[in-house]
């Protein structure tokens, strides 16, 4: 007797995945845009605390 594997034994089960993308780009882009505020603020900071500091020499 062979066996067949490739075929379901009993009644199967179905998922659905339901993928929105449009949320998925919008929250990327906000991050990003934090993130380059970020680092543009962090840089401004440094640039004008060295600014400061270089004029109190």
């Amino acid at each position: 007797m062979i066996r067949d594997c490739c075929t379901p034994k009993g009644k199967g089960s179905s998922v659905t995945v339901n993928v929105d993308v449009t949320k998925i780009v919008k929250y990327v882009c906000i991050t990003g845009v934090f993130i380059v505020g970020i680092i543009f603020g962090t840089r401004c900071y440094y640039k004008l605390l060295d600014k400061n500091l270089s004029e109190v020499d």
